[in-house]
């Protein structure tokens, strides 16, 4: 089976090795040529569409990146999470060693992932996590100090923690699905996946393919329970969040950064207009059985 491996090699702490991952690829039975994420040689080698698969060896940035640029969303997508906290991969239900992963690629079960867009004074831009204004933003684009992966998980959820404890409450206006609701409000997030930022599952409902969108948000009332909540990390506990399912939504954008996925816009000179759907076309993804 013809697979291009798109890999970072930075992820990981460096493991597996783009040697390792070749010979784990080649035992499991692709024909894999090597890309790494760090270079642009890659695009092209997507833009040509001779692979039958391609496959990530990455974190959910690189995840991400590839799932932007793939032209033909027919083919089929694999991936292998190394990075830190493979929000993308864990709401696939992802999960096993690299090595096992690898070996039970190749008659995967296949699930949809959906594929956001959102329109904004950037232009287009697709993504798998989110669009968010607030404190959640302020979190992404201050970023998180490195260490282990659990360490960065522990740190990045302090961090949202303590810029909710500075967050003062903001006039937002947005529709969902043509309804308009105005609140004060500390952040939104209009959500593709149920999980994002530091490993926070802010949307247990939520699911990668049903093509809706999850519009959840934290009203001036309950900043202290959300706090509470991210500092006793109870994923299995609801969490303190307002949250509307639809098919399309428009934020209206007054101040303060808003991201989408990782990629962080400064505040807009006027209000502006930014509306988010989900794309007809998915990602093809292979989702290997593998037992805990």
């Amino acid at each position: 089976m013809r697979a291009l491996l798109v890999h970072n090699p930075a992820a990981g702490s460096g493991r597996p090795t783009a040697e390792e991952l070749l010979a784990l690829l080649d035992e499991a039975g692709f024909s894999a040529s090597y890309f790494s994420s760090k270079e642009d040689a890659y695009k092209k080698a997507l833009a040509r569409g001779n692979a039958e698969i391609v496959i990530v060896a990455g974190g959910d940035g690189t995840v991400g990146t590839i799932a932007r640029k793939l032209p033909d969303r027919k083919i089929l997508f694999g991936i292998l999470p190394l990075g830190t906290a493979n929000n993308v991969s864990r709401c696939l239900e992802i999960k096993g060693e690299i090595e096992t992963l690898v070996r039970t690629l190749r008659g995967a079960q296949i699930k949809r992932l959906d594929i956001g867009c959102a329109v904004g004074p950037w232009g287009q831009w697709n993504f798998l996590e989110s669009v968010g204004w607030g404190a959640l933003a302020k979190v992404v684009d201050t970023g998180v100090p490195s260490g282990s992966r659990e360490s960065e998980i522990e740190l990045g959820r302090e961090l949202f923690a303590e810029t909710l404890e500075q967050a003062t409450p903001c006039r937002v206006c947005f529709e969902a699905d043509g309804q308009r609701i105005e609140r004060d409000l500390i952040f939104i997030e209009i959500l593709n996946l149920g999980m994002t930022g530091p490993r926070v599952l802010i949307s247990p409902s939520a699911k990668p393919g049903d093509q809706l969108l999850d519009i959840v948000y934290l009203t001036a009332e309950r900043k202290q329970e959300m706090i509470d909540w991210l500092r006793a990390t109870p994923d299995d506990t609801p969490i303190p969040l307002e949250e509307i399912k639809a098919r399309k939504a428009m934020l209206v954008w007054t101040e303060g950064p808003l991201r989408v996925d990782d990629e962080v816009f400064d505040a807009p000179e006027m209000p502006s207009h930014v509306h988010v759907e989900i794309e007809p076309d998915g990602l093809r993804v292979c989702v290997p059985a593998v037992e805990d």
